[in-house]
């Protein structure tokens, strides 16, 4: 982990033909072959039974499984990206952040996009069943107008039947303003 910066260190991929990239090349093999990311112990092992050093393939494994979550987690956020329509509420996966020792949070660019967090930085906050929540003002507005919008009937003017409503109340007739 790169302190100053909160994020996770990523190696370049070592060199081919290297016992180094032997040890990534067992961890994508075994990651194709499964269909979910290598484990460490099995990668060790098929390293190890290869004469490879234990410590070279834990160090390399650790690398390995950086750079591999860091591209898995490139690839789900252009996903979102694409799949996300301009202008709406949006979801991205879950992705680890830091706590500062002052209860700061940095939230990610693609997440405040999904958000619909503006410039204004305003957001609503609540802990739920130890869950932290926030939701931004145009999201929650979003939120409101999609649950409110199954109350009203086609055609029907919600504006124009208020209106009505206070006009009869004060005596008003409809055209005289």
């Amino acid at each position: 982990m790169d302190s100053s910066q909160g994020k996770p260190v990523v190696y370049p991929m070592p060199s081919p033909g290297t016992r180094t990239r032997r040890v990534w090349e067992i961890a994508d093999a075994v990651t194709e072959e499964t269909g979910t990311r290598a484990e460490r112990r099995e990668v060790v092992r098929q390293f190890v039974a290869e004469n490879g050093n234990a410590n070279t393939a834990n160090t390399q494994y650790q690398r390995w499984k950086s750079a591999y979550d860091a591209r898995r987690q490139r690839g789900q956020h252009e996903q979102t990206a694409r799949s996300t329509p301009n202008g709406r509420a949006g979801d991205v996966a879950a992705q680890p952040l830091r706590v500062g020792s002052d209860g700061r949070v940095v939230i990610p660019h693609d997440m405040r996009a999904a958000m619909l967090l503006n410039e204004d930085g305003h957001v609503t906050a609540r802990v739920v069943r130890g869950e932290l929540r926030l939701i931004s003002r145009p999201a929650a507005i979003e939120r409101m107008q999609t649950e409110t919008a199954t109350l009203k009937k086609p055609g029907e003017s919600v504006v124009d039947e208020f209106l009505s409503e206070r006009r009869a109340l004060w005596g008003e007739e409809r055209g005289e303003e």
